[in-house]
């Protein structure tokens, strides 16, 4: 891993931690609505907790409660008993009328509790009780006779008042089916009247008790946080109120709350109870506490910085000689970039005599930069076994003073005379020419844009992913389009560019698709600022971009191009 990638691997994770903590602590760092009032106003994505009578979470009776106490006059109040001996001290101490009531899934308390409430309803109080499920032994001090049905749908509505009211069960948002419970064949000792209903069956019921009412109501998540928000709902809510005194106290009856599943034959037995369970794992308190979060995130990325840059295993300085510097690449380029910019066939026959006359002097120590008349041409004839007049008649041709005579096919020609020049005397093996022809050149694409798309595609997912999860709908689209992106950046890494062997070229376009063309088809070459125009037989043509390929296989090819149009340099 090369310096420029460790830096561009470090970045990018930068980044992504960076995007990991704004996602996790998102929920801290946004701005408070603030309410019509004034305030700061309650947001909330909590939608298990059920019933709680301050809870401003969506399922919880914090506006029922609201509404309940200013349903009251002035000189009553809204109280909440939490314990049975706070039912008895306050019977002992007040004994003027009240209204006893419970909202919630389970209703369960002590059988002589419950007498005495249902005493006090003799007397003139009121009992309003909405609740799913009750105690088996409640069923015989509240009823004759008794059967409930329900309606599995996503939403009812409720007829009250002559007036139908819209109810819709909701969780996290979204509209989820429930059971919605009425009463049906029902019986009491006294008079009972009918105050709301759907399906035709009542889930409200008013019951004369002595000198007082039981008010029976089946569907206590009518009266959710969210349902009394909406217009239906508030309404609904205050129709019930309605029905109560308004010159009595309100007594909530806290101490009645059973857990949701005690003795809940409603609810199936699947085994799935330790779903339930509170998490209080180590992550939980990590994730919930954001100092603690941003601290991990720090511990992983310490760690991918040490696996990036200290992992790999070192060694003490030794002492070597150096290699000779390889002067061929160097001497390709200045061709390359000589024939690119000034396509000068002068100036590339100067600079193969250079290269020619260099290439003597190291293998035979013969210098023909500096001559004194014909002894060092002669020197060279007998070291590579060479007539005379064929050196001479070589080097007038790296000589010619005649600048307009010198075309790109002359210095073609002129290079393939040197190249057989050089097998002849062996400075070129022809084993090695071979392999070198038969060698695959690999020109591979950028890693920036590559590794951009994939980590937009990253960034893009997990937005995708965060906003599904606070219901919001620009998230299914989201992260089917980061999964493209990270695909079509894989597929760019994947294949190279364009691969070269001695019979063909091979293309791969971004969506690495394999399109073959045989060099022998190759027509022209024309180089553009911009890029690479190959054209074969046939009208095809082969397009190649300079900002498509890596800094290093862009030099590479050009020196492959100035070679087709020299003739193999």
């Amino acid at each position: 891993m090369n310096r420029s990638t460790q830096i561009g691997v470090f970045v990018g994770t930068i980044i992504f931690m960076v995007l990991l903590v704004w996602m996790f602590s998102s929920g801290e760092d946004n701005p408070k609505k603030i309410g019509k009032n004034g305030r700061p106003a309650f947001v909330s994505s909590d939608w298990d907790q059920e019933f709680l009578i301050n809870d401003k979470n969506p399922r919880g009776l914090y506006l029922f409660t609201t509404l309940a106490q200013a349903h009251l006059d002035k000189n009553h109040s809204f109280k909440v008993i939490n314990e049975g001996y706070e039912l008895d001290s306050l019977q002992a101490a007040d004994s003027t009328q009240k209204t006893y009531m419970f909202v919630g899934k389970y209703f369960g308390m002590d059988i002589e509790d419950l007498d005495s409430v249902l005493s006090d309803v003799k007397r003139g109080s009121r009992l309003f009780i909405s609740f799913d499920n009750l105690y088996d032994e409640h069923y015989l001090q509240l009823f004759d006779s008794v059967d409930f049905q329900f309606d599995y749908d996503e939403e009812i509505n409720v007829y009250a008042n002559g007036k139908a009211h819209s109810m819709v069960n909701l969780y996290q948002k979204d509209t989820i089916a429930t059971k919605w419970w009425a009463f049906t064949d029902y019986g009491f000792p006294e008079p009972s009247e009918e105050l709301s209903n759907f399906m035709e069956l009542p889930n409200f019921l008013k019951v004369q008790y002595g000198e007082g009412y039981l008010y029976l109501h089946a569907t206590p998540n009518l009266f959710y946080n969210y349902q009394v928000r909406r217009k239906p709902g508030y309404e609904y809510t205050a129709f019930v109120l309605d029905n109560l005194p308004k010159d009595q106290d309100i007594q909530f009856l806290e101490m009645a709350r059973l857990p949701d599943d005690d003795g809940d034959y409603n609810i199936d037995d699947d085994g799935d109870s330790d779903m339930e369970k509170k998490d209080d794992s180590l992550l939980q308190l990590i994730f919930q506490e954001p100092n603690l979060l941003i601290a991990l995130l720090l511990c992983i990325l310490g760690v991918i910085l040490f696996v990036i840059f200290r992992s790999k295993r070192t060694r003490p300085v030794v002492p070597f000689i150096p290699k000779k510097k390889n002067m061929t690449m160097a001497f390709a380029e200045t061709i390359t970039s000589i024939y690119l910019s000034k396509r000068n066939p002068y100036g590339l026959l100067q600079v193969q005599r250079k290269n020619f006359y260099d290439t003597i002097h190291r293998y035979f120590f013969v210098d023909l930069n500096h001559r004194h008349g014909d002894r060092e041409i002669r020197i060279l004839s007998e070291k590579s076994n060479t007539p005379v007049e064929e050196i001479k008649a070589f080097i007038d041709k790296f000589e010619t003073k005649q600048a307009a005579s010198v075309s790109e096919e002359f210095v073609a020609n002129l290079a393939k005379q040197k190249h057989s020049f050089y097998r002849k005397v062996g400075i070129i093996n022809d084993k090695l020419v071979e392999r070198l022809q038969a060698r695959e050149m690999v020109f591979k694409r950028t890693m920036w844009l590559p590794a951009l798309m994939i980590l937009i595609g990253i960034v893009t997912v997990l937005l995708g992913l965060y906003y599904l999860t606070q219901s919001i709908g620009i998230g299914i689209a989201m992260w089917p389009i980061g999964m493209i992106l990270i695909v079509l950046g894989s597929l760019r890494l994947s294949k190279p560019y364009l691969t070269v062997t001695k019979e063909q070229i091979t293309y791969y376009s971004p969506l690495s698709r394999k399109m073959v063309f045989s060099r022998a088809d190759l027509v022209s070459t024309e180089v553009l600022g911009s890029g690479v125009v190959l054209r074969f037989t046939d009208n095809r043509k082969l397009i190649i971009n300079y900002w498509d390929l890596s800094a290093f296989d862009r030099k590479q090819f050009e020196r492959f191009v100035s070679r087709l149009h020299i003739h193999e340099l």
